[in-house]
């Protein structure tokens, strides 16, 4: 036996604390947990603001694209376009993308860490950002949170651990400005870009090269900016400033305080491991300088819960890796023991329940819902649903997420009945409250967040039911009369469905049968008789395609 095996308190190999802080299990935790986030790439239910990122590239593609604010990522993606397969396959590919851009933003995490610590502490933040809240189910969705993360966390380390060379100087700047002209909310980074400023003011020269990256990376913003804009079919109705400043306003200050409180909660919960060692780390600083870095990392997070209006739950996947190189210092403050590995252990229980609740989730129904939409139209329609859904087909309709809602009622002003006229779009897709209380309340009603009453009266006149949360074209009554008068909601050819023949404009027509026309329609038959015109394809209809479920799992409140 070895002498040292002998001596009083040797520590046998087995012990539990050990076991947990060890690398090899903290380091295969993370691989296990990365390959999760592939297999989630797949499988994890897709939600509406993926589809509504996606169609603004094939918007930018067709020429349609009309808002310049947060849309620069399509100057990245459009290669998406040409992937075989539907909107679903294509989320799947750029999920991929964003899964390897969270690997980046771990890897910088791992980099400033390791820089400020060592690597054991810095595998401990890597896996405290794995299994933190909300990110095996967000951290690699296809929106614009993933990208800006990983640029700014790249910026970031190359800040905290570079020289600032020459190169170095345009990678931060460059990256800087990316992540900015991909999402506004970039700026809330700022806090943690001064802290590395304060962090690397022991030398004078590198500290002065890190201020001349950030000047350089405003202009490059600006000229980037300008030569977007000027890509666009049509210059935007109001300047970048009015909408940056109508979206401040709106995010930051007629929220309240913690808008989001409830959620906010939810991410403590899960996240109390890494909460506890940044908590520790903080209170342990040592120095000035450590304390205004440390508490500069953590101050986005603090300030997000307290006032900003969209910290959803794939928010924070966005606003906590900085934090985790404050959990790598606190890891580091309290060393090997029982509490690092209780805290450890508290983090791999909330990973492993939140990845088992993200397997949960499953996208069969959305898959099957755009299937059978292509099928049923192979060539491109103009449609009407909340998020652009069908990213591929164009669609000219505000974005119906709460905020589009309130701006839309707040105006007051009656869309459909226009965008019928115009457009003439033969399919509904009813995957948002607004849509589906529109065509299935019993009345029409005039709730906050509803359509206007008007214009749920045009579409509940315009549309039938298909399957699922698809609808197309038609109408549906009951003959009062021996004969009625109806318009058809926009032209085109339609069949009946009808128990008996009936007269329709003095031709006789039977169930199956199709007519083709548009505006009034006089139809004869037996009072009483039940009968529906809907939309005809080329492709068979089948009213029982698709099961009843609900199409989105929402922000998965647990």
């Amino acid at each position: 036996m070895p002498p040292e095996a002998t001596q009083s308190g040797a520590t046998p190999a087995t012990n539990p604390s050990d076991m947990l802080t060890s690398s090899g299990l903290v380091r295969g935790t993370i691989l296990i947990g990365f390959a999760l986030l592939v297999v989630l790439s797949w499988t994890r239910n897709v939600n509406w603001d993926e589809f509504y990122f996606l169609s603004l590239i094939h918007e930018n593609l067709a020429g349609r694209l009309e808002t310049p604010m947060q849309t620069f990522h399509v100057h990245a993606f459009g290669w998406l376009a040409h992937v075989p397969g539907n909107e679903m396959m294509q989320i799947f590919v750029a999920r991929l993308c964003m899964t390897g851009l969270f690997a980046w933003t771990a890897w910088s995490i791992h980099r400033i860490a390791t820089h400020l610590g060592d690597r054991r502490t810095a595998d401990i933040a890597v896996l405290a950002f794995l299994a933190s809240g909300f990110a095996l189910a967000h951290g690699t969705s296809f929106r614009a949170d993933p990208i800006a993360a990983a640029c700014l966390m790249g910026a970031l380390s190359i800040m905290m651990t570079g020289r600032m060379s020459f190169w170095q100087i345009i990678e931060v700047a460059v990256l800087s400005a990316l992540a900015l002209l991909v999402t506004i909310k970039a700026a809330l980074y700022l806090p943690v870009f001064l802290g590395a400023l304060v962090w690397r003011s022991d030398r004078i020269a590198v500290a002065g090269r890190i201020v001349l990256a950030g000047m350089i990376s405003l202009a490059i913003t600006a000229g980037l900016f300008a030569l977007h804009v000027t890509s666009l079919p049509a210059p935007p109705e109001a300047s970048a400033l009015d909408n940056a400043s109508a979206a401040a306003s709106k995010t930051l200050v007629q929220s309240g305080f913690f808008p989001r409180s409830g959620t906010a909660l939810l991410w403590a919960v899960l996240s109390l491991g890494p909460i506890t060692l940044a908590a520790i780390g903080m209170l342990r600083a040592g120095s000035l300088r450590r304390g205004i870095m440390l508490v500069s990392f953590a101050l986005p997070l603090l300030a997000s819960v307290i006032f900003y209006r969209n910290a959803f739950p794939y928010f924070f996947p966005f606003i906590v890796p900085p934090l985790m190189v404050v959990v790598a210092f606190g890891a580091r403050c309290v060393g090997r023991g029982p509490l690092l590995a209780g805290l450890i252990a508290l983090s791999l229980v909330s990973g492993t329940w939140q990845g088992m609740k993200a397997l949960g989730e499953n996208a069969k129904l959305q898959r099957a819902t755009i299937a059978e939409v292509h099928r049923l139209f192979p060539e491109p329609v103009y449609y009407i649903d909340h998020n652009a859904m069908v990213s591929t087909f164009p669609r000219d309709l505000f974005f119906m997420s709460s905020w589009g809602i309130e701006g839309y009622r707040s105006v007051g002003e009656p869309v459909m009945a226009a965008y019928l006229e115009k457009h003439a779009p033969p399919l509904l897709l009813t995957n948002r409250w607004a849509l589906h209380q529109t065509m299935t309340a019993p009345e029409i009603t005039n709730l906050p967040h509803a359509l206007l009453p008007e214009d749920q009266a045009v579409l509940r006149a315009s549309y039938v039911h298909y399957s699922g949360v698809i609808w197309l074209a038609g109408l549906e009554m009951t003959l009062g009369s021996e004969t009625t008068a109806r318009a058809l909601p926009i032209p085109g050819r339609y069949r009946l469905e009808s128990p008996v023949a009936l007269m329709i404009d003095g031709r006789r027509v039977s169930d199956g049968d199709i007519i083709e026309g548009g505006g009034m329609v006089a139809i004869s038959g037996p009072v009483g008789t039940d009968v529906r015109l809907i939309w005809h394809t080329d492709a068979v209809q089948d009213e029982g395609a698709l099961p009843h479920g609900r199409l989105y799992a929402a922000f998965w409140r647990l």
